[in-house]
């Protein structure tokens, strides 16, 4: 590859990046237009799933269905080198022990593969892999480009996975009323769409100073019982209206359970307040499986989120007070309806 080629790459995703099409597009954009540009028979982005076990393919181009739909990809078999940040070249795919599928690859005609990381912040979220059908080296200048290529898939899968978020949690917030449904619903939604380990609500009783509603998604309920009502340092000062990032949980001094966050394996949380008209009413929590460095705009969104989610909650707080009343009401009509009907005259 010359300069000029490495120009058009960049030329052809930068106009894709400006355009209105959307992530997906955006990434099936990029794996043909790596396809084309580097020679080689296909090229393949992956996601890691949220448990961090699989790749879930999110574009492709070059390749058969048989072969795409060869069976799940293992992350830790196949690409273990390039999940710890390492370009990795497999020279052949026929026999090399880190291919999952060998037998596919011979039957496609796939003779070398190299394996991009897509890095965010320090944290891998998937790989960009391209195939050859014959053995393939890749220059100095060629890598550095396809390093290039990879952060722009990661920005666009980041993004692709904010802009979820919000639609997702704004159809959960519409629903339903009851507040137990709608808190299961929106962590479910930030662990998954984040492909986080897990995600957390906790909000404030009556007096302000303690939890005494909780619902989580991802987390173990040995880990749950282990947490205290009354807030600790981190987050007091996020129900002071602030997120605030912990990027090593296990050891962060404001953190009060941080031997339980490493059993459960979590590096980093983010704690976004839920305030309504300065007052607050509990806290999101998010948690890692690998120590993540949340960038301004993530914050900024999530705090958005969180706004989003003290609406939701004391419209369904609101909600519930107006049912129980009138229920109270409902029984007390009831009750004076069997008096008339049994003392008539009365």
């Amino acid at each position: 590859m010359e300069c000029r080629d490495c120009l058009a790459v960049f030329e052809e995703i930068g106009q894709a990046f400006n355009s209105p099409i959307d992530t997906e597009g955006l990434l099936a954009l990029i794996s043909r237009t790596v396809t084309e540009r580097f020679a080689v028979a296909g090229c393949v982005i992956r996601l890691l799933s949220r448990d961090r076990r699989v790749l879930e393919r999110a574009a492709s181009y070059g390749l058969s269905q048989k072969f795409l739909e060869k069976g799940p990809v293992d992350a830790e078999r196949s690409v273990a080198e390039a999940l710890s940040g390492e370009v990795v070249a497999i020279a052949d795919c026929r026999t090399d022990p880190r291919i999952q599928y060998p037998e596919a690859h011979v039957e496609e005609g796939i003779v070398s593969a190299l394996t991009v990381p897509l890095s965010t912040r320090g944290q891998v979220i998937g790989v960009i892999r391209l195939y050859s059908r014959t053995p393939r080296e890749f220059t100095p200048l060629e890598l550095e480009v396809l390093r290039v290529v990879a952060s722009f898939c990661a920005s666009a899968a980041v993004r692709a996975m904010f802009n979820q978020i919000l639609e997702h949690v704004t159809d959960t917030i519409r629903s339903s009323m009851d507040l137990r449904s709608v808190l299961r619903g929106i962590v479910t939604v930030i662990a998954e769409d984040l492909r986080a380990k897990g995600a957390m609500v906790r909000l404030l009783d009556a007096s302000g100073r303690r939890f005494d509603v909780l619902e989580s998604f991802g987390l173990s309920e040995e880990f749950l019982r282990q947490l205290d009502p009354e807030p600790d340092e981190a987050t007091r000062v996020c129900l002071g209206g602030e997120c605030l990032e912990i990027l090593d949980a296990g050891s962060d001094p404001r953190v009060g359970y941080r031997e339980a966050l490493g059993a459960e394996g979590v590096a980093s949380l983010l704690h976004v307040p839920l305030v309504l008209r300065e007052k607050p009413l509990g806290v999101l929590t998010v948690m890692t499986h690998r120590r993540y460095d949340f960038s301004e705009d993530e914050m900024f969104l999530m705090r958005g989120i969180g706004d989003q989610c003290a609406l939701a909650v004391r419209s369904a707080q609101m909600y519930a007070a107006m049912k129980h009343r009138y229920d109270a009401l409902a029984d007390d009509f009831q009750l004076w309806f069997e008096q008339y009907r049994t003392y008539p005259s009365v």
